[in-house]
């Protein structure tokens, strides 16, 4: 749940102003126009505000904190005469306020789009992301995406220092999910220190890749039941008859389904598909989702079949051993990411191309 400074509806009060000047247009881009209304062309008043304060115009004016209670007199008041204090509080009503002022300063000369101050403000009201925003150099969009990534017990500054990338904080934070998915979350805390002793990035991610190996080895548990419209397929001539029937080459894992590590199910919705399941040691996984002939499915027929097996338990992402490797790479320093969209970030398999 979002903390009470989410924004409801923008300053109100505007009335018809002449268009913003070029380079008001420049530095406040998509509050250049509720920016000219308070301060009207030439601009000077905004001009003359100091870095910080104009961000906190644009918040406001955006409806952020109290600002929706405010017209147009309101935020130019608040903007121009407030305490620090005081402004910080109309920001973040409730959370911490101590240093936003100071960090609003270190935002740049240019307006951020109203998304990355939302993300901003929500982070800065959260202890441990606000100690680390609070000390960062300069405060930009790129500079606290890895934080935002992360999950908040993560969000310790030793943590974070050592996390340079998005793509990286993403796959550590999967990490931290599948080690608890393993070991339960009364391990988060002993992990959290853990990782918090890491003295460089490569320490951290290598201890995140030791951690994805239980402690304690064991054998596949139970594939998961699965409802319809899904078809388990539990003999060699089912599993035969399913790959005739979708062209795959399904057979060539009878011997990972025979000895429970793997789970194939027809899904009969539509269209009809053929579903395999992986076991690792987090526990089983959807590995592939495919029409007849490797045809891959429509993003809303792969969202049904994703958020059925969800509510089976069966978990969705890299499997362990992938990311293991992820980790590794990361350890050395790579930022390249690993998917973009919510189908890439499944991360299926293509088991039987």
């Amino acid at each position: 749940m979002k903390a009470a400074f989410k924004r409801t509806h923008a300053a109100h009060g505007f009335r018809k102003a002449g268009a913003p000047t070029p380079l008001l247009a420049f530095l406040a881009g998509d509050h250049a126009e509720q920016a000219a209304h308070v301060w009207p062309a030439p601009h000077e008043g905004f001009f003359a505000l100091p870095a910080a304060r104009r961000h906190a115009a644009a918040m406001l004016l955006r409806g952020f904190g109290g600002g929706a209670g405010l017209d147009i007199a309101g935020v130019k008041a608040a903007v121009e005469r407030d305490r620090d204090a005081r402004l910080a509080e109309r920001l973040i009503p409730v959370g911490e306020t101590a240093g936003l002022i100071k960090a609003l300063g270190k935002m740049g000369e240019r307006l951020w789009v109203a998304e990355d101050y939302d993300r901003f403000l929500e982070l800065f009201g959260q202890p441990n992301a606000n100690r680390v925003l609070r000390h960062l150099e300069t405060v930009t969009p790129e500079r606290f995406a890895p934080l935002a990534a992360l999950p908040g017990p993560l969000r310790e500054a030793a943590i974070v220092a050592n996390v340079a990338s998005l793509p990286a904080a993403e796959d550590l934070a999967t990490a931290f999910d599948l080690v608890l998915r393993m070991r339960g979350a009364q391990a988060g805390p002993g992990l959290v220190e853990r990782w918090s002793r890491a003295k460089d990035t490569a320490r951290l991610f290598n201890m995140a890749a030791e951690d994805l190996t239980p402690e304690v080895f064991r054998a596949p548990t139970p594939a998961p039941e699965l409802p319809a419209p899904f078809e388990a397929v539990r003999t060699r001539k089912q599993l035969f008859a399913l790959a005739m029937d979708f062209k795959n080459c399904l057979r060539d894992f009878t011997n990972d389904i025979a000895v429970g590590r793997m789970a194939v199910f027809a899904w009969r919705g539509a269209p009809n598909a053929a579903v395999a399941l992986n076991w690792d040691q987090a526990g089983w996984r959807l590995a592939e989702a495919e029409g007849r002939a490797n045809e891959e499915l429509e993003p809303e027929p792969l969202r049904l079949i994703v958020e059925a097996v969800a509510a089976a338990g069966v978990r969705t992402g890299p499997a362990v051993n992938v990311l293991i490797q992820r980790l590794q790479r990361r350890a050395g320093g790579d930022s390249s990411p690993a998917g973009v969209g919510w189908i890439e970030r499944l991360e299926l398999g293509d088991l039987w191309d």
